[in-house]
């Protein structure tokens, strides 16, 4: 069986494990300063708060951002609906504005669509290591005087104008999660160009809401921190973070030669603006040449080649029924239509095309 994802080691990871493991400190500790320092100095951006998922990043920024009941967040109607199920959790009203049907980002022409006097927070998702059109959404969210958070978490790594994803808006969230293109198992990052003050807030509200003092609450936070031993490995995979992007460049121009003039299927696209690092490579078919997507994964299954399809929309999910979502047609389509191929660094060569050919057989015209 070829995994649609497993994550890949580089030899650093066994070696600060046991250091983290020696120092007794498995909970709290160096690493996690290191890692923060570390990934701050990727970034070129000055403040690195880590924590223990992605979701959890998200969740920190609603909270520092003290968002109200009711209060609307405009979310991306394609991608991970982490942001969107908070937004639920927390009683906020998640909005949703539809995504481009070849880059699959949303655009700042759809969020405009949805903002009112209600909106309080726009997040935007690079899905699939694809970075949105930024600057037109950075623009709009000054004009109206609305922050940004962009949810990097398949992002990382990849550039916009020459400058690192997570690094234009108010707050930028990232996620170490096992298929992820760096990883620590579970863990996250929040990165923001916001003031001390609001520096302090978040890194209190990650530690159940103390500040300086010892069991002194200031704030009713939360337990979001990340293990020192969590952060030994994403220490080791940042040091080898060079050659992780070479080797998901390899993989990513291997499957776009075999696959640019494919009858049937269509390639996520990425701007002339974006230098992508790829999280995962996704095919949008069309079930006039191939089976339904559903069957496809399923016989590809069969041959020994995991695959997944693309996020569902809100369009279809009961949870979300209670909210607008008859407008998300691009979003809709995408969500049947996207299947998504193995993509990790270990994949070889070989294994690409067994993958190219076998999807290939399948072609019904």
């Amino acid at each position: 069986m070829i995994p649609w994802a497993k994550p890949d080691f580089y030899g650093y990871e066994e070696k600060y494990l046991k250091q983290a493991l020696k120092s007794t400190w498995i909970s709290d500790g160096s690493f996690v300063k290191k890692l923060e320092k570390n990934f701050s100095n990727y970034l070129k951006t000055n403040e690195s708060i880590a924590v223990c998922n992605g979701t959890a990043a998200i969740h920190l920024v609603y909270m520092a951002l003290d968002l109200k009941k009711n209060d609307e967040i405009i979310v991306p109607g394609f991608g991970y609906m982490a942001a969107a199920n908070l937004a639920i959790q927390m009683g906020l009203t998640p909005v949703f504005a539809d995504v481009d049907l070849n880059t699959f980002c949303v655009s700042a022409e759809n969020i405009k669509k949805k903002i009112t006097n209600k909106t309080k927070l726009i997040v935007v998702t690079h899905t699939y290591g694809n970075v949105c059109e930024l600057k037109p959404i950075i623009d709009l969210s000054k004009k109206k005087g609305i922050p940004v958070l962009e949810d990097s978490a398949e992002s990382f790594g990849s550039k916009y104008k020459n400058k690192q994803s997570g690094t234009f808006a108010d707050f930028s969230t990232f996620s170490f999660q096992a298929t992820k293109t760096i990883t620590t198992g579970e863990g996250g990052m929040v990165v923001t160009k916001k003031r001390k003050d609001f520096i302090n807030k978040l890194r209190s509200l990650r530690s159940h809401g103390v500040l300086e003092k010892r069991y002194l609450h200031v704030y009713p936070g939360h337990n979001f921190r990340l293990t020192n031993l969590q952060a030994a490995i994403g220490c080791a995979q940042l040091k080898k973070f060079n050659q992780i992007k070479k080797e998901r460049k390899r993989i990513y121009g291997a499957y776009k030669n075999l696959f640019k003039n494919f009858n049937g299927v269509k390639v996520q696209k990425f701007n002339n603006n974006v230098s992508p690092v790829v999280w995962t490579f996704a095919l949008v078919i069309d079930e006039k040449i191939f089976p339904k997507r559903d069957e496809l994964i399923k016989i590809l299954y069969k041959k020994g080649i995991e695959t997944r399809n693309g996020f569902y929309s809100p369009c279809r999910m009961k949870l979300y029924d209670r909210y607008k979502t008859s407008h998300l047609n691009n979003s809709n389509y995408l969500s049947r239509k996207i299947i998504c191929l193995p993509f990790f660094t270990s994949l070889k060569s070989n294994q690409i095309k067994h993958i190219y050919k076998e999807i290939k057989k399948l072609q019904i015209a």
